[in-house]
């Protein structure tokens, strides 16, 4: 059996190669790669978008990568004449039985879906680009966003209204890429509902979301867990919620002043000069802005990009992780918070709800009350009991979890289904 996967960003070995480290993003593919290496009766060709000049291939046992010359992202020139010979000349030389897109939101799967004739394909879902473009601005009012707006946004047309019209535009060929496969992997009714929206006749089959290993090696206690300290998702843009996050941490402040919010990713770039001044874009700007005004400068540290193992050991000693978003189809980050025991706080968005009960394993609440997301947070800073009955039962549901639903074997099932 070989799949030919299209990814939007460097995995595995690859990545490896490349930048000399391990993959700090898209952790589910890390781990399906892993398992398909122990696999003998399957082949992976994994096709990415790089900015080369020629394609360049390499081997890693049964995993073969390709990177193929083009602008990486949403940039992607789908209907240029070098973009059909590159994936053809892969699609004619691999001959793969199945294509698998890992993600709906770029449009290298265009062309590829152009060029692959009757060989079945089917997309995973990730983001779905219709509901972040309807929830983008994410709660900001007029003003902030006003504020959330720089020179160079305007120059390049990234304001954030012109990003959540980028999303909206985009969406058009995220439904034709969905009706040319006419087959989806979801894990929730609520991904389900949309694609059926606009192609009714769409093929949905179900399989969970992979959580890297490394996260059932790190487990949360109170013991080793540092008090009135927060954990939350990468944050770089107006979806995942921060601002309305540091509105709450006004509010916890008040009644803890030591609290501490550790933000995974990319730190605010430092304004040294005017290049880094004008290079900042709006919404980092604004979070500059927000936490000066706010006197929260002292309260929040950005740990940088983490790996799987740095993620889960950093979960591992929160008081608490929040998951802060305005929409999210499944939020891997927040499984895998589940997964170590970490108490969380969840916004009630999305594919959530299926798999985050409230008072649980879990504590929700709606996105834009900011001030309900703080109560939740003190109510676990004051009771190591609601901790401990929330952490416990989020690892049991979590394990249950990846006991009855293997990832990779319902995720190879699927394939051999599509090739009959």
């Amino acid at each position: 059996m070989k799949i030919l996967w299209i990814v939007n960003k460097l995995t595995g070995e690859l990545h490896l190669q490349e930048t000399g480290k391990k993959a700090t993003g898209g952790l589910w593919l890390e781990a399906m790669i892993d398992s398909a290496k122990k696999d003998p009766d399957i082949e992976i060709v994994i096709v990415n978008i790089m900015n080369i000049p020629l394609i360049k291939m390499l081997d890693d046992g049964n995993i073969r990568y390709y990177s193929i010359p083009g602008k990486i992202g949403e940039n992607y020139d789908y209907k240029s004449p070098k973009a059909h010979k590159y994936w053809r000349e892969i699609i004619e030389k691999e001959k793969p039985d199945v294509i698998e897109l890992w993600g709906s939101e770029m449009p290298m799967g265009l062309v590829a879906l152009d060029e692959a004739g009757s060989i079945p394909a089917v997309v995973y879902v990730q983001g779905i680009l219709e509901s972040i473009g309807r929830y983008y601005l994410a709660g900001m009012t007029d003003v902030e966003i006003r504020k959330a707006c720089t020179l160079k946004d305007i120059l390049f047309g990234k304001t954030i209204r012109g990003k959540q019209t980028d999303y909206l535009k985009r969406s058009v060929y995220e439904t034709t890429i969905i009706n040319k496969a006419k087959n989806i992997i979801v894990e929730n009714k609520w991904a389900e509902a949309y694609y059926k929206k606009v192609c009714p006749s769409v093929q949905v089959h179900w399989c969970p979301l992979c959580v890297s290993q490394e996260f059932e090696k790190h487990k949360w206690s109170k013991e080793k867990m540092i008090p009135h300290s927060l954990m939350c998702s990468a944050a770089n843009y107006p979806i995942k919620g921060l601002h309305m996050l540091l509105k709450a941490l006004v509010i916890v402040k008040n009644k803890y002043p030591d609290v501490k919010l550790s933000i995974p990713g990319t730190a605010l770039r430092k304004l040294t000069g005017l290049g880094n001044y004008f290079k900042q874009n709006g919404y980092e700007k604004f979070i500059r802005s927000q936490m000066e005004e706010l006197d929260l400068k002292n309260n929040v540290e950005y740990t940088g990009r983490l790996t799987a193992i740095e993620m889960a050991k950093k979960m591992s000693e929160s008081n608490c992780f929040v998951m802060c978003s305005a929409i999210e189809n499944h939020s891997s980050t927040l499984k895998e918070a589940m997964t170590v025991g970490v108490p969380c706080v969840a916004s009630y968005v999305g594919g959530v709800p299926e798999y985050a009960i409230n008072e649980k394993n879990c504590l929700l609440y709606r996105f834009e009350d900011y001030e309900v997301l703080a109560q939740n947070i003190i109510r676990l800073f004051e009771s190591q009991d609601l901790s401990e009955r929330l952490s416990n039962r989020a690892m049991s549901d979590m394990s249950e979890g990846r006991l009855k639903n293997d990832f990779y074997k319902i995720t190879k099932n699927i394939y051999a289904k599509l090739i009959k």
